[in-house]
């Protein structure tokens, strides 16, 4: 079996244009027939187009690769530990208090040095 990965054929190519064509044809007319229809039917033409579109780029291999990447990333978003309400809790005040001790060190810096700048140039 080789690794090499194989240059997208003309009929991919062909897909992938249809593909958009269908989408942006979905969108278009939802835009074209905005006094004509009411927000659901036009809400409808454009997921038609996208859902379309969607599938005949899912037929190429590019979609199918794109497919598989966004499986493997919902299989890594699954993984995700979040903190607990007391962690969360814990980290903000933490948070806060580091800004306020930061606050007031940046605050007494700037007192002294306007403080010697009076008195060096006043």
């Amino acid at each position: 079996m080789s690794n090499v990965e194989s240059a997208p054929g003309a009929g991919d190519k062909f897909r992938w244009w249809v593909a958009i064509a269908i989408v942006v044809a979905g969108v278009a007319a939802s835009l074209y027939f905005v006094d004509t229809y009411p927000s659901i039917i036009r809400a409808l033409m454009v997921i038609g187009g996208v859902l379309v579109g969607g599938f005949i780029g899912y037929t190429t291999q590019k979609g199918k690769d794109f497919a598989k990447f966004v499986k493997n990333a919902n299989i890594e978003r699954q993984k995700i530990v979040w903190p607990t309400k007391n962690e969360t809790v814990q980290t903000t005040i933490m948070v806060i208090v580091m800004v306020v001790i930061i606050g007031l060190f940046l605050f007494l810096i700037d007192s002294l040095f306007s403080n010697l700048l009076e008195y060096f140039f006043d």
